[in-house]
């Protein structure tokens, strides 16, 4: 992995601009267990000149990142500190939905705490994050500071011969903000309907921070942490970028892209190959998502530095996981329609189960979205391959758990239920239209004793740059 950071480098990056750096990713000791221990509090930090009260794991900007191994079992200890009641939301990981794990019915009242554990996937290495998701108290939580990045590391990052474990490896929690005086500015009645933004972009706390690059090649990891904006990055020489994992798993080989629109919750990884004399700029263009959007102040998301004459050449590689089978036959279709503060016409109400589900199976759902503006489909827990995108077919076969519908727009999507079993939610996370009422309730029982076997793989392969 990329070297760390100097303290002199780590203080400059908490100064007038901003709370976080750009943080070189390090690997946790070979352990089976990494204890952990984490807060929610309120906190007045530094922000874009201004003292300001913002709700911070512990009381940093985006939170502290936590990094596991495939295999290592996290015990985390979390405290709530906050004058109201929240949880934590391990988002995009196949871990379990009940107990200790990824139980987003949990409540934590102020001053109480909890000790959450599970362990990381094997062969699921990737980029994830972990947020609030504590029914009606998201959209604000979120807002006001809480989210933090989560990086499972596999072979890849750990075999000294692989070209990722020799990349710069840095974790980027994007996300916008706006204030009113020296506060951050509330939400207005208008944000529930259009999502709350702001004219400043953040990147782990930053104001288009700079970083100088470790090795000649960089691999951005870029969480989109924001409640409704979508950005759309590109380089600003007019390059492509090369793309080599989308919401945590990584596609069969790098491939360029033009732009990438990342949608709030989805991630993607980013190879930079760097030169001695070579400056990267990474920058976020205007979308327009259906609603009045704030321009942001300033386009640039951040620079990459050429890193020093005699840092290490490492190769682009070739290829990254490879050829994998397709999930298996679909035994159920679905259709789900997205409404402003609705699924299928109905708001969500806590107890309610709205799909039931087979573990063991692949179903087909058709996502229509008969709203005037983007919706971002999530599903917890289980992953799903996009098949089609208004009768065309997917350009590319990958897996996700986060997908952006269009006005008008319908997606089908291939969900393998694998592994995991027990009751959680798939939603719009726009989080301000998720806490309204854009949510579901999904209970996946066990699998029956005839059900086929189902891969937990689909091919991630994107058709070669023309």
């Amino acid at each position: 992995m990329g070297a760390m950071f100097g303290r002199r480098e780590v203080l400059a990056g908490l100064g007038a601009t901003g709370l976080g750096a750009i943080w070189p990713l390090a690997a946790p000791a070979a352990a089976e267990r990494v204890v952990r221990t984490l807060d929610a509090r309120v906190v007045r930090r530094r922000l874009l000149g201004r003292d300001v009260a913002l709700w911070l794991y512990g009381g940093r900007l985006p939170g502290p990142p936590l990094v596991l191994r495939e295999g290592q079992t996290l015990e985390l200890r979390f405290t709530n500190r906050l004058p109201e009641p929240t949880n934590l939301h391990f988002h995009g990981l196949r871990i379990p939905p009940t107990g200790r794990a990824d139980n987003i019915f949990l409540e934590i009242p102020p001053g109480e705490s909890f000790t959450y554990e599970w362990t990381a996937p094997v062969g699921e290495a990737g980029t994830y994050w972990y947020h609030p998701h504590r029914h009606g108290l998201i959209a604000t939580q979120m807002w006001r500071g809480l989210a933090g990045g989560l990086v499972v590391l596999g072979p890849h990052e750990l075999d000294p011969q692989s070209p990722l474990a020799r990349a710069d490896d840095r974790l980027v929690v994007l996300r916008d903000v706006a204030l009113a005086g020296a506060e951050l500015a509330p939400h207005a009645p208008r944000d529930w309907h259009k999502g709350k933004e702001g004219p400043w972009l953040l990147a782990n706390g930053r104001v288009a921070p700079v970083l100088r690059a470790r090795s000649r090649l960089v691999r951005l990891r870029l969480v989109n942490a924001a409640n409704a904006r979508s950005l759309r990055l590109a380089r600003a020489d007019g390059r492509p970028l090369v793309l080599a994992a989308l919401d945590g798993h990584l596609l069969a080989a790098p491939q360029e892209v033009e732009e990438l629109l990342l949608v709030p919750a989805q991630r993607a990884d980013l190879l930079l190959a760097m030169t001695p004399t070579e400056r990267v700029k990474l920058i976020a263009r205007h979308y327009n998502r259906g609603v009045p959007t704030p321009r942001l102040h300033s386009s640039r998301v951040l620079e990459i530095l050429p890193p020093p004459a005699d840092a290490p050449a490492v190769p682009l590689p070739r290829v990254l996981a490879g050829h994998r089978p397709p999930p298996g036959p679909v035994m159920r279709r679905r259709t789900l329609t997205l409404a402003m503060f609705t699924l299928n016409g109905r708001p969500y109400r806590p107890g309610r189960v709205d799909i039931r589900a087979q573990a063991g199976t692949v179903e087909r759902w058709r996502l229509v979205n008969v709203g005037t503006m983007d919706h971002s489909f999530h599903l917890h827990t289980w992953f799903f391959r996009p098949v089609s995108r208004n009768g065309r077919p997917w350009p590319f076969d990958c897996r996700l758990d986060t997908v952006n519908l269009r006005p008008g727009e319908v997606v089908e999507i291939d969900i393998p239920f694998v592994r995991e079993t027990g009751r959680t939610v798939y939603h719009c996370h726009i989080a301000e239209h998720g806490d309204r009422g854009m949510m579901g309730t999904i209970e996946v029982g066990p699998a029956l004793p005839w059900s086929a076997p189902v891969s937990t793989d689909a091919i991630c392969a994107f058709p070669r740059r023309r």
